[in-house]
């Protein structure tokens, strides 16, 4: 399953399918055939068993927060424009002190921008394959108040949650949520380094869900 360019964009989307590594105590991904070409039927029609944060997903506010909007209400422009790949090389759960490293290396993060952060959870060849691997790279509550404090439009990960597996992942989806700061989770950056690059990144309009699959392209801005 190759990350293919098309005309400078790059697909950093993983796929869905059958069996793929969830989060731990949800349903596992199915598909059923209700109708089959090679069986006699006229179309091919797949129903689809999966929850809304399977694979490359957005979450939505109402995923952590009662009175927060549901995913069919996100704004379009929050998945479109420039966005932040960092690189960041850390141990366990994201610090302030390793999104302090990035800024000093690059430029400081300022209000309205879009940030993803590629970590080492990104060096696996396809984890979606593996056992759900409970220590992660996630960001922990108090760089996601660093992040809240930043007031970024949206905040992006490379594993299936933003936050930490064992202590703090409400807390870091609230504090995100909370400042307005929108999450994608599960986005592919094997092949992507870190850098200024655009983005296309939008959920399905799935009304009442805390969340949806997504699409998400990347071209490296010059």
């Amino acid at each position: 399953m190759n990350t293919p360019w098309h005309e400078g964009w790059t697909d950093v989307t993983y796929p869905i399918f059958e069996g793929m590594t969830g989060w731990p105590g949800q349903p596992v991904t199915k598909f059923d055939t209700l109708s089959c070409i090679h069986c006699g039927d006229q179309a091919k029609v797949t129903m689809l068993h999966f929850s809304a944060h399977s694979g490359s997903h957005m979450d939505a506010p109402n995923h952590f927060m009662a009175e927060g909007i549901d995913i069919s209400l996100a704004p379009i422009h929050v998945g479109l424009g420039p966005v932040r790949i960092a690189a960041i090389d850390c141990p366990a759960e994201v610090t302030p002190a390793d999104l302090d490293a990035y800024e000093a290396r690059t430029r400081p993060v300022l209000p309205g921008e879009r940030l993803i952060l590629r970590t080492p959870n990104s060096d696996k060849k396809f984890w979606l394959q593996d056992p759900f691997d409970k220590d992660y790279r996630g960001i922990g509550p108090d760089a996601a108040a660093w992040i809240a404090r930043r007031k970024l439009a949206l905040i992006g990960v490379d594993y299936l949650s933003v936050g930490p597996f064992y202590e703090g992942n409400p807390q870091t989806h609230r504090a995100l949520m909370s400042a307005g700061v929108w999450i994608i989770e599960g986005v592919d950056l094997r092949k992507i380094t870190e850098g200024d690059y655009e983005m296309i990144c939008l959920p399905l309009k799935l009304a009442g869900s805390d969340g949806s699959p997504i699409r998400i392209l990347l071209k490296g801005l010059i």
